[in-house]
């Protein structure tokens, strides 16, 4: 299938483009917001050829597509079919939803984000800077140790050393500049404020306040980078506040001279005496905590740390606090000279490579043909340190593969540590990193550590996954012959259980979903009614379907026109594709809160694939939850 006709099929899916209010990508995933989720066909999504997985988080529809091809996909999505790049005029029932969307996001991962905004444009130029340091470095050793001389090599370590310096040596005033677009100030305000962070009058005003330490100048309270990338956004911040009030109060005609000049000098004062010091404390406090552990005397130390950082890594980019790391690689990059925490952290992604290498051996002996075309298309971006295709399309889905390539990480992250490997900067992991390292001796270990993840996620997945884990699932269809003579189905709840013909929707009553039984009762508490399987979750959370072990397929209906209340009132106690047993709690209702709304709380129990069977049903007054028989299906 070619790029056009993925683009076609991804929009068509997406309800049209109609449906679609913005549309961006990033490396790996074409990422959309969508103006209603049902309209969505995520099973197609998922099934359609060069998809590698699908994440949806209300509104936001991920597709993962790879590098590379997601942004040629992404680019014919919106120049040949129209979805739009942005949106910004929606209905304010649109801005509403998106409103309470966002308010339902913890303000963790909202700061988190936010951090994650401030440095994701400057990526690029961190990893280019990292490169010249890290062939600058490298190019005075081999000159100190006589492999090279002469003049060329002399220049060529110089211009390296200095494209490396032009950013990195003014890291504060571009971070102070992306924080204050993030945060709605000036651009060259927030470029300012970063600027005094790293002035040399600093020295000068700490003496004269008595805040320099003449002994030790890298201890003194205030003094040139103190508080390092932590205070330029912390300040920046600041500014955005004090901007937009004076901005407020200044008539237009002053507003030119006026702001810039009052908006600078209130913050600055407040930058300089306050916030530096302050930030201070608080990245000295978080290097001495890294320096103990990464410096430890104790090997056992540095093993442990490495393997656990290592192993946690992928579990905390799902959660999205894989954010809040970004300032840390900043600050040791800052105050350390190099990043430790990178080349740990980069072992993530080759245990998942590992771990897919496992996965793809085990899938050729049980034919699943999908999973092969999902990991050879995966795998090279995966060695090359893009790791999502892996993630979403592979490991994640299976479940125990994504637990496995953690642990096997874990291994090469505890040999990173042990050998102290350091970066000259953070950007892609894998293969793609190794220049970044420091050295000849962190470039050679980091290779050795990456090696060591991908045979460690390949053995304990070897270990733990089975042929059955990754064995690709069939439609069942289901005929009279396939279950045995007879296969009883028990009530869900304690109550009254009553014949469909009852129930006030035309919908059951005429056993147009197939027959089955309804259910009136009191209690908060719905249980499975059978061994077998949860297959679906409605996202609303009013509706349970299940498969029991014979292929009887049963649909649990919580109330009638429940779907209105968007999951309110439903705690879903289970997870699709988790095995359940007789009695197993599935569902706990908010019986309040839903009496409150005036909810007829009769809940039908349909067999959906009734049509090929012989379904009797036993409608009794008081039936006990597990225990009491209420419908029997037979050849």
């Amino acid at each position: 299938m070619t790029n056009l006709e993925i683009a076609k099929q991804i929009v068509d899916l997406l309800g049209g483009k109609e449906n679609v209010s913005k549309t961006a990508h990033c490396m790996t995933r074409l990422r959309v917001s969508v103006k209603d989720v049902k309209r969505v066909d995520q099973k197609g999504l998922k099934n359609l050829d060069g998809v590698l997985g699908l994440v949806q988080e209300g509104e936001a529809i991920q597709i993962v597509l790879g590098p590379g091809k997601v942004k040629k996909v992404t680019d014919l999505c919106i120049e040949e079919f129209g979805l739009p790049k942005n949106s910004q005029d929606g209905s304010w029932e649109e801005n509403k939803a998106k409103i309470k969307g966002a308010q339902k996001e913890s303000k963790l991962k909202k700061v988190l984000k936010l951090i994650s905004e401030i440095f994701v444009p400057l990526i690029p130029a961190i990893i280019a800077a990292g490169l010249f340091n890290g062939f600058a470095s490298l190019l005075a050793q081999m000159m100190a140790d006589g492999v090279v001389s002469g003049q060329f090599f002399t220049m060529l370590q110089l211009i390296l050393s200095l494209l490396g310096s032009a950013f990195l040596g003014y890291f504060a005033i571009y971070t102070g500049i992306y924080a204050a677009q993030v945060f709605g100030a000036t651009p060259a305000f927030g470029g300012m404020i970063g600027a005094i962070s790293i002035g040399a009058n600093l020295v000068e005003i700490s003496k004269m306040v008595g805040l320099y330490n003449e002994t030790e100048p890298l201890e003194s309270i205030l003094t040139t980078g103190k508080g390092g990338i932590i205070g330029v956004i912390f300040g920046v911040w600041i500014l955005s506040i004090i901007e937009k009030k004076v901005r407020k109060h200044v008539p237009d005609v002053l507003d030119l001279i006026v702001t810039p000049f009052v908006s600078l000098l209130v913050t600055g004062v407040l930058f300089i005496f306050i916030i530096m010091p302050l930030a201070g404390f608080a990245s000295d406090a978080l290097v001495s905590g890294l320096t103990l552990i990464i410096n430890s005397t104790h090997p056992l130390v540095r093993v442990l740390s490495g393997f656990l950082l290592a192993a946690l890594f992928l579990p905390m980019v799902l959660l999205g606090l894989h954010h809040g790391l970004i300032p840390i690689y900043a600050i040791q990059l800052e105050q350390m000279g190099g990043v430790s925490l990178f080349p740990v952290l980069s072992m993530g992604g080759a245990g998942q490579v590992g771990a897919a290498i496992a996965i793809y051996l085990m899938a050729k002996k049980v034919g699943n043909e999908r999973l092969k075309t999902i990991i050879t298309g995966a795998l090279p971006a995966g060695f090359l340190g893009v790791g999502e295709p892996l993630i979403y399309g592979v490991t994640l889905p299976l479940g125990k593969p994504f637990i496995t390539a953690g642990i096997g990480a874990g291994f090469g992250g505890a040999y990173i540590m042990l050998t102290h490997v350091m970066a000259n900067a953070w950007g892609p992991s894998g293969l793609v990193a190794i220049p970044l390292m420091q050295g000849v001796g962190s470039m050679l270990n980091f290779f050795i550590g990456l090696c060591i993840s991908y045979v460690g996620g390949f053995v304990v997945t070897k270990m733990f996954v089975t042929q059955k884990d990754v064995r690709e699932e069939e439609e069942v269809e289901i005929d009279g012959n396939a279950i045995p003579s007879s296969v009883q189905l028990m009530a869900p709840v304690n109550g009254e259980c009553i014949s469909l013909s009852d129930v006030n929707d035309p919908v059951f009553s005429n056993r147009m979903m197939g027959d089955g039984v309804a259910f009136r009762f009191t209690e908060d508490l719905i249980a499975s009614p059978c061994h077998g399987k949860v297959c679906m979750i409605a996202n609303t959370k009013h509706a349970i379907g299940l498969m029991n072990e014979d292929g009887v397929e049963v649909l649990i209906h919580i109330g009638l026109d429940t779907v209105d209340l968007k999951g309110k009132g439903f705690d879903i106690l289970v997870q699709e594709r988790q095995i359940v047993e007789t009695g197993t709690p599935l569902v706990r209702l908010d019986r309040s809160y839903l009496q409150s709304e005036g909810v007829d709380l009769t809940t039908p129990m349909i067999v959906t694939n009734s049509a090929n069977m012989n379904v009797i049903t036993y409608p009794n007054p008081d039936v006990k939850q597990g225990v009491t028989t209420v419908i029997q299906c037979e050849n």
